[in-house]
């Protein structure tokens, strides 16, 4: 019963797992917030990401996920299907910036997550949609978390939550779900953003109290 149920899921997988190529250079961007006791200011995310894939055959590792709908499978390389394509490895350069509405672009901080995979995942048994897409697994880096989610063959999200420290007032929340797109077609439209506004008069006050403290001031 079980090697027939693995039978089943990985001709599931196959279908559509030649059916469309997901590495390559993409790009990120969103808007969102830092927060420190009662003083929230929107910001904005800029970005990008490199995708890279691989037969089954090529890896190097002993153990692989299968992603099918919710579920993720562990199992030994050696029973997947060979010539498989996966996603073996991304990374994420990201920058944040204050003052995106006023002109000025002040580059408050940034990050980069080597790579986002830890365990090879062969591709999902469907294309992915806005209502069915196809969500990578959490990755934490630098007091930060990366959810990457595919909504179509060349586009979707990356949530982003967590904190970044500055010497002035000690971590700051971010929280952001920025767009993802392909490089080369169009940025899709995000269903909402999780920002919030103080662009003028006490706001900018606060703003200019928050990155006072911030290590990495840069103009850009």
């Amino acid at each position: 019963m079980k090697k027939a149920f693995l039978l089943l899921l990985l001709m599931m997988t196959a279908v559509t797992a030649e059916g469309y190529e997901i590495s390559g250079t993409w790009n990120i961007y969103g808007t969102g917030f830092v927060e420190k006791s009662f003083v929230r200011i929107s910001l904005e995310l800029r970005g990008g990401m490199e995708l890279s894939t691989c037969k089954v055959s090529e890896l190097s590792y002993d153990i692989i996920e299968v992603l099918s709908n919710d579920t993720v499978t562990v199992m030994r390389r050696e029973d997947v299907d060979q010539n498989l394509d996966c996603l073996n490895g991304y990374e994420i350069d990201l920058r944040l910036y204050a003052f995106d509405k006023t002109g000025l672009d002040i580059k408050i901080w940034d990050d980069n997550l080597p790579n986002g995979i830890r365990i090879p995942i062969v591709f999902p048994d469907f294309t992915p949609t806005v209502n069915n897409p196809f969500v990578l697994p959490a990755v934490i880096h630098n007091g930060i978390s990366y959810q990457v989610s595919f909504t179509s063959e060349t586009s979707g999200k990356v949530r982003i939550r967590g904190y970044f420290d500055t010497d002035y007032v000690g971590d700051i929340e971010i929280n952001s779900d920025c767009a993802i797109w392909k490089s080369g077609t169009a940025r899709p439209v995000t269903d909402s953003e999780t920002s919030s506004g103080c662009d003028s008069g006490a706001g900018v006050f606060a703003l200019m109290i928050l990155l006072a403290g911030v290590k990495k001031f840069v103009r850009n």
